[in-house]
């Protein structure tokens, strides 16, 4: 024996000394040309090696010792069961044992010389589009090949239209697959989506596969093993089978959920009158998977929660998912107060008990373990005593500020649980949806302010500054840099501290969340919504800085359009569409105008000559390795969800309400298991690939800018990433600023800045702020701190962190005034004396 660890070794060898018997068996039967025993030997031998090489028993080392055995039954069988025809399949395969012989024949016979085991699916097409019986049974009953689950079904439902499906074929065909059941009674399909279409075979294979559960589990001992996966029996004597066995956990999966005819789950019910009530609850417990528990509720006391309990069991998802109060609050007045919660006790429902308040220490328990559906549950709970609506909402902020730091899908999973919270308040306030009830809290934060107070000679309140909330001390008229601990110590400072922080937060969640998604969708607002929006502290801040259309096309702020229809936030494609965007770009400079976010100096990504070649795919990035850790989150923050390696698609993010954005990368398992590369971009709909020229621009321009984000700062490339469409938005403000400033000394050359200088001429690089002196072009070396102050003269049109764009603009304009520059080290380059 080889490579057999001490252990194992007298267990391998009886095995092999058991195996050697077979053989000499085999031989004797072959001598007296017993082929019918040969058959039945075949099948034994091979129970013996699957059962014999398990991991208990020999540890898996017995099929490294099992050639000369092996090569012994090949003799045997060869000898006993020769092929005249090679040429003929049926020939090859109808054998019980499966020679190296017989398989390098099946292999040449399908085109896979050298496969051991050999695809049978070429023979099957040819097997029912001729309907030949003979070699459709025996691609099911040979032990040669290997044939997929759907072929193996689509065999038995030819046989089955030829009238020649039998139970050995049957057997065979489980035996070699115990979960080919999936594919006969009808898969369900991923997503939830109902199932597959029953097999035509079905209805014979389920008739054998009554009779076997039956007779397989008779007494003495119910034999599992044999029993064959996923398909359910039909009829009430298996349920009444697993009722009987009440200890037997296998018999209460397998037949506890048995398919009944209506007239027998009302013979059910009438066998369950006489039993007694624990008997009664174990049937309704057996009953729930297979669907019909109801009608064993009226046996149970409870005639009147059929309604609850179907809304109980449309409640059993683990995820968040959206409810209705008022049918939950209806089903339980028909039930009664006391058949609501015996039904709970039978059937637990978080989320019915949250809508009823009678969990609400465990809901809040499961929400500071961030439990999704114990989120959505938190929304339903009643009101408790001196709690408001306010109260509530601003405690799910709360626990939406949690999901960042959650994983890079699950920070997606809790703001939809968020959401459906949200949603769930809004009803139990009486409102119609979670968009009415954030527009009422959010207003109520604004208004609900502790107004300006005085402590000693102080006058103590919020104002605002743009739509930065600023706490403000005053003395005799005038506002004091700082707040006194006299201040610091009364007890209303901490109220309004409280209020300041709560307008803060309105702020930070309109500008990163509405704003900046009206403005990456091009989204509109209905006079109703941008009246309500511009109630709000926030809202009158922001969005006047904002370019929109209105609906008779007119572009402009929102003093310069009309607001009696809904309105449109331009996207920068729009602009760059109507020859705009110079022009609101140079605007936004010369009246200085701060936008909440990046937006006529937002990024644009346009279909390249390339990408249009290429037609359905885009490799911009391509090729690009980047940290994968740094990479899923960045991703995540943007909507995408990543995926492992062997997924087809390793990031996705839906772009529209039919179009899903589709990234291939190169990783090790996960993001996250150390670099990743950047592969092909491709746009889904409805699973198939859409043209890029088909995707919608302003859709196509947000997910580049995405993944030209996730390159530039999670790139790992040794000389790093310089991103063009960043280098232009640069550019784009520097012209504006040249104009507005009068910079005569400056201009723009590509992807750098030109600065004639009275010392020197300098060209600063866009993307990496390097300088270069010319004539000669070297490198002019400068301290870090240069350029890290923002120049007096520098505008940011935009209230986006950048500090790239500050400190390489700055540098700009530092050097349009190098005779002011007194720093040695870079005089000392230019050849000038300190």
């Amino acid at each position: 024996m080889v490579d057999v660890p001490g252990m194992y070794a007298d267990a391998v060898r009886d095995e092999r000394d058991a195996l050697w018997r077979l053989v000499d068996q085999a031989r004797g039967l072959a001598k007296t040309g017993d082929l019918a025993g040969l058959r039945d030997l075949a099948g034994e031998v091979r129970r013996r090696l699957a059962t014999g090489d398990s991991l208990d028993r020999t540890g898996g080392h017995l099929g490294a010792n099992m050639a000369d055995i092996s090569a012994a039954l090949d003799d045997v069988y060869d000898g006993a069961f020769p092929v005249r025809d090679p040429d003929d399949p049926a020939e090859v395969l109808d054998a019980p044992w499966p020679s190296v012989r017989r398989a390098a024949m099946l292999a040449s016979a399908v085109d896979r010389v050298g496969w051991p085991t050999p695809p049978l699916e070429p023979l099957a097409e040819r097997a029912i589009a001729a309907n030949d019986v003979r070699l459709l049974r025996l691609l099911v009953l040979t032990p040669l090949g290997r044939a997929g689950r759907e072929t193996v079904v689509r065999i038995m439902d030819a046989l089955h239209a030829a009238g020649a499906l039998d139970v050995e074929v049957i057997e065979k065909a489980f035996a070699d697959d115990a979960y080919l059941g999936r594919a006969i009674g009808g898969e369900p399909r991923a997503g939830g989506a109902g199932a597959s279409t029953p097999a035509g075979c079905a209805p014979v294979v389920r008739d054998h596969f009554d009779a076997l559960a039956w007779r397989l589990t008779s007494p003495p001992e119910p034999d599992w093993d044999e029993l064959p996966e996923v398909l359910v029996p039909r009829g009430l004597r298996f349920a009444l089978r697993a009722l009987d066995r009440p200890h037997d956990r296998r018999m209460a999966e397998r037949f506890g959920p048995a398919e009944l005819t209506d007239d027998e789950r009302s013979a059910l019910v009438e066998h369950l009158r006489d039993r007694t009530a624990e008997e009664r609850r174990y049937a309704f417990e057996l009953r729930l998977p297979a669907g019909d528990a109801e009608v064993l509720l009226p046996v149970l006391g409870l005639p009147g929660a059929v309604p609850l309990l179907r809304l109980v069991l449309a409640t059993a998802a683990t995820e968040a998912v959206r409810q209705d109060r008022a049918a939950i609050l209806a089903a339980v007045r028909q039930a009664g107060d006391d058949g609501a919660r015996r039904l709970l006790e039978l059937c637990p429902s978080e989320v019915v008990a949250a809508a009823l308040g009678w969990n609400r220490a465990a809901v809040e328990k499961r929400v500071k373990r961030n439990a999704l559906s114990g989120i959505a549950a938190f929304g339903l709970l009643p009101l408790a005593g001196g709690e408001t609506v306010l109260d509530r909402y601003l405690a799910l902020r709360e626990v939406a500020k949690r999901g960042p730091r959650l994983g890079p899908n699950r920070r997606h999973s809790h703001a939809a649980a968020v959401a459906v919270a949200l949603d769930h308040l809004a009803q139990v306030a009486g409102l119609p949806d979670a968009d009415r009830l954030e527009w009422d809290c959010e207003a109520r934060i604004a208004t609900e302010a502790p107004g300006d107070w005085r402590i000693a000679d102080y006058t103590v309140g919020v104002r605002l500054a743009d739509a930065d909330p600023v706490l403000t001390v005053s003395r005799a008229g005038r506002t004091l840099k700082s707040v006194p601990a006299t201040v610091r110590a009364d007890p209303r400072y901490a109220d309004v501290r409280e209020h300041q922080e709560r307008l803060r937060d309105q702020a930070r969640r309109m500008r990163i969340g509405m704003i900046e998604r009206l403005v990456a969708t091009g989204g509109t607002l209905t006079p109703d919504e941008l009246l309500r929006l511009r109630r709000l502290p926030a809202g009158r801040a922001m969005l006047p800085a904002l370019i929109w259309q209105d609906r008779a096309g007119t572009v402009g702020l929102l003093d310069q359009i009309a607001l009696d229809g809904p309105v449109t936030a331009a996207h920068p494609f729009l602009l760059y569409e109507r020859r705009l965007l110079a022009h609101w770009q140079a605007e936004l400079v010369r009246r200085r105008i701060r936008q909440p976010v990046k937006q006529a100096f937002r990024e644009l990504y346009l279909l390249t000559p390339a990408e249009r070649d290429a037609v359905d795919v885009s490799r911009r990035f391509a090729g690009h390795p980047v940290d994968g850790r740094v990479a899923g989150q960045l991703l995540s923050g943007r909507g995408w969800s990543t995926h492992g390696g062997y997924d087809e698609h390793q990031a996705t993010r839906p772009v529209t309400a039919e179009l899903t954005a589709a990234l291939a990368c190169e990783l090790h398992g996960y993001f996250g298991g150390g670099d990743v590369v950047v592969g092909e971009l491709r746009f889904l709909a409805a699973g198939s690939v859409v043209p890029l020229a088909e995707v919608p621009p302003v859709a196509f321009s947000e997910v580049m800018r995405d993944l030209d984000l996730v390159v530039s700062v999670a790139g790992t490339e040794p000389h790093g990433y310089a991103s063009p469409p960043h280098a232009a938005s640069r550019a784009q403000l520097l012209a504006a600023l040249i104009d507005d400033l009068g910079l005569a000394r400056v201009t723009v050359d590509g992807a750098s800045a030109v600065v004639r200088g009275s010392r020197a001429t300098y060209r600063v690089h866009l993307n990496s702020g390097s300088i270069h002196v010319e004539p000669g072009g070297y490198l002019c070396v400068v301290p870090a701190s240069f350029g890290d102050t923002a120049h007096r003269s520098l505008f940011l049109p935009f209230a986006d962190e950048d500090r790239m764009t500050s400190v390489i603009l700055s540098k700009v304009l530092l050097l349009n005034e190098d005779e002011k520059i007194t720093d040695p080290a870079i005089l000392a380059q230019l050849d000038v004396p300190a």
